[in-house]
């Protein structure tokens, strides 16, 4: 049964939005200018992925995180290649759209777009959380598996499937390209593979999206073929492997690979774990601090302003309707 508005508490259900994840989808495939010109399509496809979510998943909050400065910094002291594939030169707007654009260069356009979309934030009743040194992903991680109640349920908003290691009876995932909920029946219904050992399975595949490397061999039917436990609802760690591997590295070459690769597979685990993060006390304090603090104050009059200011008005139709039915629902305090 749905709760209405005056029963529901804040953290009842805590939308959590991977900002940068976000922005950047929505930059790159939202064809919008402003009024002279100039693409704002990660402003406006971002306001309008969050509207969307908060529609569909009916949060009572929500909370936006952004990698801080140097987030990616600790992991890569750990594999110099964590993400070294990763460049602003390499996203690029649809050349089809570019014509009707002022000619802008990719990291200036980003770097535009996402201040004018801080901007337009602080005027919305939301958490936005962004530590120097600190990933989103960790400080997502540390909020679902260490802040929130067990009577307080949450929703990650991500195309990133890291996040389905989260996945538990009062976490799920919200995939916005697959307009998808993953929970942990619909993640072994996918996958095969119960969320509680997605982290494993990770581990020995590797993430070509964060350019962590894999076992050899280690695909997602051949790790269930060869670790039909993983298939199980029971934990598994990497000493479970490992030792599995060596018990049967007579059965197949695929074993003897995974033994090889002891050191990969824990520099993996360290990589790609998200319920034990590693983020200094003082963030910690900051974290919850600031889940606990009352929200951005709702100004619309304030985000009208600024709308007006960068050209942006045209962008969402009604906007003051807009701006009610999707934020006027959620609880501040």
């Amino acid at each position: 049964m749905e709760l209405n508005k005056n029963e529901r508490t804040r953290n009842d259900r805590v939308l959590i939005v991977d900002g940068l994840n976000t922005f950047i989808r929505t930059w790159t495939v939202t064809p919008l200018s402003n009024t002279t010109d100039y693409h704002v399509g990660g402003v406006i496809g971002f306001l309008k992925s969050v509207g969307y979510a908060i529609k569909q998943l009916n949060p009572t909050r929500v909370v936006i995180v952004f990698d801080g400065k140097g987030g990616s910094n600790t992991r890569k002291k750990l594999d110099s290649d964590y993400k070294a594939n990763r460049s602003s030169s390499k996203l690029r707007i649809h050349r089809s759209y570019l014509d009707n654009m002022v000619d802008e260069a990719s990291d200036e356009s980003m770097k535009r777009q996402y201040n004018w979309l801080i901007e337009l934030l602080s005027y919305l009743p939301l958490t936005t959380m962004i530590y120097d040194f600190v990933e989103a992903d960790d400080v997502i991680g540390y909020i679902t598996s260490n802040l929130l109640t067990d009577e307080e349920n949450c929703v990650i908003m991500s195309t990133d499937k890291d996040f389905l290691q989260l996945v538990n009876k009062k976490t799920i995932v919200w995939s916005p390209t697959k307009k998808k909920v993953y929970n942990r029946q619909s993640i072994f219904d996918e996958y095969g593979i119960q969320s509680t050992n997605l982290l494993m399975y990770r581990i020995l595949e590797g993430d070509t999206s964060d350019n962590i490397h894999g076992v050899k061999g280690c695909g997602l039917k051949t790790i269930i073929k060869r670790f039909p436990e993983i298939v199980s609802d029971t934990k598994m760690t990497v000493d479970d492997i490992l030792n599995l591997a060596n018990k049967r590295i007579s059965e197949s070459k695929i074993y003897n690979e995974i033994v090889s690769s002891e050191s990969r597979i824990r520099m993996n685990h360290e990589l790609m774990q998200l319920s034990d993060v590693t983020i200094s006390g003082i963030i910690k304090m900051n974290i919850l601090d600031r889940l606990h603090e009352e929200d951005h104050k709702f100004n619309k009059l304030e985000f009208i302003k600024i709308m007006t200011k960068y050209g942006m008005m045209d962008s969402i139709p009604d906007v003051h309707k807009w701006l009610r039915e999707t934020f006027g629902t959620l609880l501040s305090k």
